[in-house]
């Protein structure tokens, strides 16, 4: 069913609006024209604008209304040179209004590039962005970035979460990832329209769902987690957990079928609330982020498979181990909302995760992604000792992190 909210029920978030089972080719239009914007910059993701109709027929709908530029494709993690490109295009040829359609590091890169449009000279250099970024948090702003003066609307196809967030990052040419943030940095419009999903792999679009089920998992086990977060991210979890069943259920080729649809829907519906307890509260993620981080990189690991991998042991081990701190009563109010919502009986939390897991055909083993040898696992757990979520005092020791990466070999 259409409807249309406020993106976060928090105020900052007045003026930044989200519309659920949207079109994208009606409500993009319709923006537009109540921005009375002429001028607007596309950027897409390039598997939709070779391999199907979605970008075609919006350049046909939006022909008489502006004038159209558009860049198609974006690097994964959201390279400066993209962002650098956009900000650009946006300066040079007075844009109105950015479009962005595709996955989280399209998103990434297109709220990063409105805000430096706002910030920087026209012309700036990779230098000149890099400049804003304090090098030992790596973290540019609020202080030092302006507000957008572009309107900019995302259309996800994926569950990543990272639309609804004001932070966004981009990777330098060293090959770190850096973030950004500025108080109106959040879209201008999120459209969810899950036609438009449809058309994205299916194994990539549950892998997202994943990593969004680890940021609800991980920020509910916190023990900064409060109960003041709990009716967001039981209706949030809930949500996904439903949609992701009911998407994997429908055996459809189809991308138009009702079942199909109405699981994307309830996905994206709760996908946005996986981050609220990070974005308001300061809620920080654990290990399995930590270490997910770094078999990513690493490994060159996908980071919803990430997920699939080492959540169930990551709960297995902080279960039975003390040398972690989690949030007293956590794992059973995990249980409770998996077990309610999909009509289980499971016993533990990282039992439930592991059924999901099983249930969405997505690899669970470190070996299905290539990681096999002690060389390897050793590497990995060092590294994660060096993540940037050990400043939170949450992880576990050395030998407890090859312990929960030994469990899944």
């Amino acid at each position: 069913m259409y409807e249309r909210i406020q993106q976060l029920p928090v105020d900052t978030r007045k003026g930044h609006d989200a519309i659920f089972d949207g079109s994208y080719l009606n409500d993009i239009p319709a923006a537009l024209k109540e921005w009375e914007a002429t001028r607007v910059l596309l950027v897409v993701s390039t598997t939709l604008d070779t391999k199907s109709e979605v970008i075609k027929d919006l350049e046909a709908r939006l022909a008489e209304l502006a004038y159209v530029d558009k860049k198609v494709g974006v690097g994964s993690h959201s390279p400066y040179a993209d962002t650098i490109d956009i900000a650009r295009r946006v300066q040079q040829n007075s844009i109105d209004a950015v479009v962005c359609i595709g996955s989280g590091s399209y998103s990434d890169s297109c709220k990063t590039a409105v805000i430096l449009s706002a910030t920087l000279p026209l012309g700036f250099s990779y230098e000149d962005m890099e400049s804003l970024v304090d090098q030992k948090r790596g973290l540019a702003g609020p202080e030092n970035l302006k507000s957008p003066t572009t309107k900019l609307i995302c259309v996800p196809t994926s569950l990543s979460s990272g639309e609804w967030n004001h932070y966004a990052s981009g990777t330098n040419s060293k090959g770190k990832k850096q973030h950004f943030v500025q108080e109106d940095g959040a879209p201008t419009l999120i459209i969810c329209d899950p036609r438009v999903a449809a058309t994205i792999p299916r194994d990539l679009w549950l892998a997202s769902g994943m990593r969004a089920v680890d940021h609800f998992v991980e920020t509910m086990c916190s023990p900064k987690f409060t109960h003041e977060a709990t009716p967001y991210v039981k209706s949030g979890l809930g949500n996904l957990l439903k949609g992701l069943v009911e998407y994997c259920e429908n055996k459809s080729d189809d991308p138009s079928s009702e079942g199909l649809l109405q699981g994307i829907s309830d996905c994206q519906r709760g996908s946005r609330l996986a981050l609220f307890a990070w974005i308001f509260m300061k809620v920080a993620f654990g290990t399995s982020h930590a270490l997910g981080h770094q078999l990513g990189s690493y490994a060159g690991v996908q980071h919803g498979i990430t997920s699939c991998i080492l959540l169930p042991p990551v709960l297995g081990y902080t279960e039975t181990h003390t040398d972690v701190k989690i949030r007293q009563g956590s794992h059973a109010e995990v249980l409770a909302i998996f077990n309610e919502t999909l009509k289980w009986n499971e016993k533990s939390a990282s039992d439930a995760v592991t059924r999901l897991v099983g249930l969405l055909g997505l690899p669970s083993r470190l070996h299905e992604v290539g990681v096999t040898g002690d060389e390897q696992i050793q590497r990995i757990a060092e590294l994660a000792t060096t993540d940037v979520l050990g400043e939170y005092g949450i992880l576990p020791p050395l030998e407890g992190i090859k312990t929960i990466l030994d469990t899944v070999r």
